[in-house]
């Protein structure tokens, strides 16, 4: 018995790899190389219907640790206030007759452009110096552009009025250098940043759908991987510029305050 059921298994295995399939009644099903590739496209094809492109560790990495340094701006926007109302500037400009807006937009021009010049810096390393390293590179090729700057614009924004919020918060050099990076590091922990947001549990996912660094993660992750336009990032950009106006109006309530 042992030996009949060896036998008809070596003979299924045999007739599978020379071609062909029997079946119970008249002839064969041939399975040629073709036809296999075939099915495992289908295969593939069925299982990412309607689930988005998953980044691969270039296209993850670069536009996360973009988002991430800018968001570090927390830190040096916050020691920056923290300096100047410590050595008497702030109280001076004041007594210039210095609006508190004007004195909060002087911060939001030249960190706007450090965030540029920084955003520009990881691309490049992302498309020129990650070949050389052995890694993938990162395409740019039928992106649009005019959706990439707008999510960049946006991004810079959030991160550099949450830093004026901090800095209007804090009173101290050490509260400045606590506060800034612990808040960079739970908003890039819990936002995709560290752990690509596909790997993570499904709660987590949900609790990421709050994080500032999550929403310019993903805008550029759909603009960079997805081929997005710029209606398509409107969504996200519109959160990143309603988390920007919260925080600008809170820098400046606690600056006059002040």
């Amino acid at each position: 018995m042992a030996g009949a059921i060896t036998y008809a298994a070596s003979r299924s295995i045999d007739e599978i790899t020379a071609g062909s399939i029997p079946v119970s009644r008249g002839g064969s099903i041939p399975v040629s190389a073709k036809g296999q590739a075939m099915f495992s496209n289908t295969q593939v094809t069925a299982e990412r219907a309607g689930k988005p492109a998953r980044p691969s560790s270039v296209q993850q990495s670069v536009p996360g640790w973009l988002v991430f340094g800018m968001f570090f701006v927390v830190a040096s926007v916050a020691g920056l206030f923290v300096e100047e109302r410590s050595c008497g500037a702030l109280a001076r400009l004041r007594s210039l007759g210095a609006a508190p807006a004007t004195l909060l937009a002087a911060k939001v021009v030249p960190y706007m452009l450090v965030n540029g010049i920084q955003a520009a810096l990881m691309l490049s390393v992302g498309v020129w110096l990650m070949p050389v390293l052995g890694g993938d590179g990162l395409s740019l090729q039928g992106i649009s552009w005019s959706a990439l700057v707008l999510v960049l614009l946006a991004i810079s924004a959030a991160a550099v009025s949450l830093a004026l919020a901090v800095a209007c918060l804090v009173r101290t050099h050490a509260q400045a250098s606590t506060l800034g990076p612990i808040l960079n590091v739970l908003m890039a922990a819990l936002g995709g940043i560290m752990v690509p947001l596909f790997v993570m549990p499904e709660v987590m996912q949900q609790i990421a759908a709050y994080s500032p660094m999550n929403w310019g993660l993903e805008a550029l992750l759909d603009v960079l991987l997805r081929g997005a336009d710029v209606s398509a990032v409107l969504p996200r950009i519109g959160r990143l510029s309603g988390f920007s106006a919260l925080m600008l109006v809170g820098a400046y309530l606690l600056f006059r305050h002040q």
